[in-house]
């Protein structure tokens, strides 16, 4: 089932600017973006959408558990709607950030000693923070 048709399924209204966050989720599966990104990507596409619209829809999204909200070192939210088990690395020297799937979640679970306690893993959200492979070579280069 769609996510349009889920939502249709749940009584949620389907505004235009709605349906255009929806899309652009669906066309982003990958990455990572803030709220004015979401915004000035329609924009270039020529949609007409407020900054709020773009604001609340994602709000709809999150609360619904379509898109998940993350913080990277910057202060402000990014949004992703790849649910599944992953690792974010993020370069400390460009900011860049690359994802990779875990494959089976009772490997980090045992890793950080969680099986030990009675709490329910409903998600897991790791952050690794380095220096990527072209800084490296950047660095390198300057040395």
């Amino acid at each position: 089932m769609s996510l349009k048709e889920n939502l249709k399924n749940k009584g949620i209204r389907l505004s235009k600017p709605r349906l255009m966050v929806l899309e652009f989720f669906e066309q982003n599966k990958e990455g990572h973006f803030s709220i004015y990104e979401i915004y000035e990507e329609l924009k270039k596409q020529n949609k007409k959408i407020s900054f709020t619209s773009v604001y609340r829809s994602c709000k709809l999204l999150e609360r619904l558990g379509y898109i998940r909200p993350i913080s990277f070192e910057e202060r402000h939210i990014h949004y992703e709607s790849n649910l599944n088990p992953h690792i974010h690395f993020q370069c400390v020297s460009c900011g860049k950030v690359e994802e990779k799937e875990l494959k089976d979640l009772s490997e980090i679970s045992k890793i950080i000693k969680i099986e030990d306690t009675k709490f329910i893993i409903t998600s897991i959200k790791i952050q690794v923070l380095g220096i990527c492979e072209e800084c490296q070579k950047k660095q390198r280069r300057e040395s």
